[in-house]
């Protein structure tokens, strides 16, 4: 009699674990399916600069859900560039004195003209994407 109890409890482990692992392989390959967000961060001179592009922030990604921004306020903001801290910085117009980075000044509808910095080189696809997004936006030479 205890050995068919025995059996029966073993059965019974057994089919407990096949579920539970069923269950989290189907946790794992619902994660891996997730598309993965790529991080644009935006670092500004001045907090006035920030909100005064919040609508076209807002507009770039809706147009871009795949990309999630990180704003952040630096006085330093080619330090941040440079660093990595920041993938793109925006200065005040007349701050063109950093040539170790590539720039433009850009103008935008209703908000004051800005130097938008970024590193030398190869950009993500990320950096890409917001660059033609501000071309396209104002008609700027980027």
């Amino acid at each position: 009699m205890w050995a068919i109890l025995a059996i029966i409890a073993f059965l019974a482990a057994q089919v407990y674990l096949l579920y539970s692992l069923k269950k989290a392989d189907s946790f794992f390959a619902n994660r891996e399916e997730q598309e993965e967000k790529e991080i644009l961060s935006l670092s500004f001179a001045d907090p006035a600069m920030a909100e005064g592009m919040t609508r076209l922030l807002a507009d770039f990604s809706r147009e871009n859900p795949e990309i999630e921004m990180v704003l952040h306020t630096d006085p330093a903001v080619p330090e941040a560039v440079r660093e990595g801290r920041a993938a793109l910085g925006f200065l005040p117009a007349g701050d063109d004195s950093h040539s170790d980075l590539s720039g433009c000044t850009i103008e935008l509808a209703g908000l004051s003209v800005q130097r938008i910095v970024w590193k030398t080189g190869v950009q993500p696809d990320c950096v890409a994407a917001f660059l033609r997004y501000l071309r396209k936006s104002g008609g700027n030479p980027l």
